[in-house]
């Protein structure tokens, strides 16, 4: 067989005909092999969706089961039948938000008119926080109402929560989204969230 010189390089020898379809043939057909034995995985079924499209009042709110703190699950649709307030901001302002939950834990909460709960979002958190850390956490700062660790922000993504300010969050005795406000605690502003509530409890079932 020639040889064909290159002045600027070894010697190049031209391949066989018929032999440079051998190894791509080869190799797609150990993919297609593979690909065969492989049974596929099950889908995960568990996990939250990556997209939840933004709804409006009197839609239903995204159902969620989020568990507290200490590891009790709520379910957003075993607590039909009463008003839903949700409490939920930046850990920053934690401290006002406390205030919105001792208040309305007092005048509505404990008399047992609404289920009052306060969602914490952990989606933002470093990726290595330990759960057992955040309960902890949580724990040790004694809220007056429980703590829900929304590690995906399925609260959040529903409503695209600011997180910046404290969120006060209705959900109707339905299931529906019925209001949404924001704002540091004052007590005007507590009357105000206070007779939106009643108006609720006006039409519970």
């Amino acid at each position: 067989m020639p040889v064909m010189i290159d002045r600027h390089g070894p010697p190049f020898r031209p391949r066989p005909r018929g032999t440079g379809w051998r190894l791509p043939l080869a190799a797609l057909a150990v993919c297609l092999w593979l690909g065969a034995a492989v049974t596929p995985a099950e889908p995960v079924t568990d996990f939250p969706p990556f997209w939840i499209e933004k709804i409006s009042p009197g839609q239903p709110l995204h159902p969620f089961v989020i568990s507290d703190v200490g590891d009790r699950p709520w379910d957003l649709k075993a607590l039909r039948g009463k008003p839903v307030i949700l409490l939920t901001a930046h850990r920053s302002v934690r401290y006002d938000l406390r205030k919105w939950a001792e208040a309305l834990n007092e005048e509505f909460g404990r008399p047992g008119l609404i289920h009052l709960l306060w969602v914490h979002n952990l989606s933002r958190y470093p990726w290595d926080l330990q759960e057992h850390h955040a309960k902890d956490l949580w724990q040790q700062y004694k809220p007056p109402v429980p703590v829900l660790l929304d590690w995906h922000s399925l609260v959040g993504r529903s409503l695209r929560v600011c997180y910046d300010t404290p969120n006060l969050i209705a959900v109707d005795a339905f299931g529906r989204f019925a209001w949404q406000e924001q704002g540091p605690y004052t007590k005007p502003f507590h009357a105000r969230i206070a007779e939106r509530i009643r108006r609720l409890l006006s039409r519970t079932p």
